[in-house]
């Protein structure tokens, strides 16, 4: 696992990263914290199986200075298990959203840089009641995150999880990895601005879900704004699943949904799908 995309991670981001080994996940787990801990994040460790104490015990091994970083709070390393399962042993979604936006106001009335979390999904595999809510969950979490201050890489082992589930929890993630990253930037980024939302990097059918969610957060949030606009000027790529998205949400938004800054291409797309017909939209 090449540790750099890691290194670029930063608030805003959401991850769905797949592994195949332990080795692997022990060392995305390592580089992720060490890299929270620098940069003065909350950095909150949900750790696969029921092991807090193996965890803690890998992060050590891995030169990091755990005991200090739980005293003062920097660190909170929990299994993912008891974090996100109630007492009944079942998966309540909106219980669980609520704790991360809970979590996010925390790390920020305590002064911390951002909040930085990793968590394990992989029991979402094993029948546990909610599970089907996994991908509903994952897809909410891009509102917690598009304000720029939390961030979040959700872990499954391939070994376990079923290709149905991680193709959902896929789709609801701006980002997924599934092999060495060769150091690339995140796939898709999604930020909140004072006029609407900023999109960066590369927009296609893998993160449509995920996007879509957004923009009817966006437009729900925004109440009776007269327009909300999607700045696509650090937007690389945008295929015709997502211009065809944004076309028809500007549609059923009567107008109050335009872009700004596409790149020629993108721009070309918009119009080929429809876009010159909504009011405002280009």
């Amino acid at each position: 696992m090449d540790s750099m995309l890691v290194e670029r991670l930063r608030p805003g981001d959401h991850v769905c990263w797949t592994y195949a080994t332990d080795a692997e996940r022990r060392r995305l787990a390592a580089a992720y914290v060490r890299c929270g801990l620098r940069d003065h994040h909350r950095v909150v460790h949900l750790a696969a199986g029921p092991g807090r104490d193996e965890a803690l015990a890998d992060l050590a091994a891995a030169g990091i200075d755990v005991a200090p970083a739980l005293r003062r709070g920097d660190l909170q390393v929990l299994a993912a298990t008891g974090a996100y399962l109630d007492d009944s042993g079942a998966f309540d979604a909106e219980r669980t959203h609520h704790q991360w936006t809970e979590a996010v106001r925390s790390a920020r009335r305590d002064g911390y840089a951002g909040l930085r979390t990793l968590g394990d999904l992989t029991w979402a595999a094993g029948g546990v009641p909610g599970a089907d809510r996994v991908g509903w969950f994952e897809r909410q979490l891009n509102r917690v995150f598009a304000d720029g201050y939390g961030m979040a890489v959700c872990t499954y082992d391939r070994r376990i999880c079923s290709r149905t589930l991680l193709s959902d929890v896929a789709r609801a993630h701006p980002c997924t990895v599934t092999a060495d990253p060769a150091g690339r930037e995140p796939l898709l980024r999604m930020i909140r601005s004072a006029a609407g939302l900023r999109l960066s990097g590369e927009a296609d059918l893998s993160n449509r879900d995920s996007l879509a969610t957004l923009l009817g957060h966006l437009l729900e949030d925004t109440g009776t704004r007269p327009v909300v606009t999607i700045d696509l000027a650090d937007l690389r790529f945008a295929d015709a699943s997502t211009c065809e998205l944004i076309v028809h949400t500007g549609r059923d938004a009567g107008g109050r949904l335009r872009t700004i800054g596409a790149r020629p291409q993108v721009q070309r797309l918009l119009t080929l799908v429809g876009g010159a017909l909504v009011p405002g939209l280009l």
